[in-house]
């Protein structure tokens, strides 16, 4: 009895140490795998972008990005769903990444939401920044 009872305490201990690793506080930047990014493509107005060649960037811009998103943190939520709360300071983050994975990333001043949804600890984002950064690539 003593044996399923130690086994019960491990299996409980490793489940809870699951649980506080998955929703842990992390840095934007390797929630995103920024390191692996290849291409992006980054929007500030809501526009449909079907068939839309995701443009190659330079690796100082994504340096760029990548010290931006790395000042801030966040935790996963448990939220299945999200609607947005400050729809003018929105931006959405298309990233090609080196192994030919895709995803999408819609930010807002304090949500990061893709397949999950994770709130910025540091709130808000700086809105202003990402809209010098979007003129500033298509710029070029």
């Amino acid at each position: 009895m003593k044996k399923y009872g130690l086994i019960t305490a491990l299996i409980l201990l490793v489940v809870i140490f699951f649980t506080f690793y998955k929703y842990r506080v992390q840095d934007l930047g390797d929630v995103l795998n920024i390191e692996q990014v290849d291409r992006i493509l980054l929007t500030t107005e809501e526009r449909e972008l079907n068939a839309v060649e995701i443009p190659k960037v330079s690796q100082e811009q994504i340096n760029q990005l990548a010290n931006f998103l790395r000042q801030y943190q966040v935790r996963l939520t448990m939220k299945e769903g999200w609607s947005s709360d400050y729809p003018r300071e929105q931006f959405t983050l298309r990233i090609v990444y080196k192994n030919g994975d895709y995803e999408i990333y819609t930010f807002e001043r304090d949500v990061v939401a893709t397949t999950r949804i994770y709130e910025v600890v540091n709130a808000p984002l700086d809105y202003k920044w990402i809209q010098e950064f979007v003129r500033e690539i298509n710029s070029n």
